[in-house]
């Protein structure tokens, strides 16, 4: 039997390591089978995952329960171009609360040239 690590989860989140077991292995699946493309930028995270049976459901089921437990940002999931996508937002009076979430999410960051257009 393969373990789950127990990350601690970031600021403000009311889970303990052992509570956020069950949903750190569905991420880890969800990512294993969608193959996500994680950005950060301007306060906010965008996690693309590639388009596939339940990967949005499963998306929003994740979502809604971390918006109750980690409710120091607003979690949110759009479709763009065929793709669920999971945006995580800071709030405007705290910019880098998002950041130890893009962290797990290994989010790159946009180039300076990217930022210029």
């Amino acid at each position: 039997m393969v373990e789950a690590p127990t990350r601690r989860l970031p600021l403000a989140c009311e889970l303990g390591p052992l509570d956020g077991r069950t949903p750190l292995l569905r991420w880890q699946a969800l990512r294993d089978r969608a193959a996500p493309a994680a950005q950060l930028r301007d306060g906010q995270l965008e996690v693309r995952y590639q388009p596939g049976p339940g990967g949005q459901e499963e998306l929003r089921s994740l979502t809604d329960a971390d918006q109750e437990c980690c409710s120091f940002v607003t979690w949110s999931v759009v479709e763009l171009e065929g793709h669920p996508v999971l945006l995580v937002t800071s709030p405007a009076e705290s910019p880098d609360a998002v950041e130890p979430i893009a962290a797990l999410f290994e989010a790159s960051r946009p180039h300076a040239e990217e930022l210029a257009q």
